[in-house]
């Protein structure tokens, strides 16, 4: 059996050891954190350009339909 200053001084080196590893996870996580914010974000600006895209489209199939309703009840140039 190891003297008892012996295991104190085991212990403080686990202790410094896994503060070590600590600070390393701690380091990970936060720039894995970073990235999941600016990812995040880049997220919703897409979806903010898909979304205005939908109703420039849903704009422009609107006005189509309302041409051609228009150009039904119309004598169209060169159908004569």
């Amino acid at each position: 059996m190891k003297p008892i200053s012996a295991r104190i001084d085991d212990l403080r080196k686990e202790v410094d050891n896994l503060t070590t590893l600590r600070e390393e996870a701690k380091s990970e996580w936060l720039r894995y954190a970073d990235e999941s914010i600016y990812y995040r974000n880049k997220s919703v600006a897409a979806e903010m350009r898909m979304l205005n895209l939908i109703n420039e489209i849903e704009y422009r199939l609107t006005e189509i339909a309302e041409l051609e309703e228009l150009a039904n009840g119309q004598i169209q140039p060169g159908a004569c």
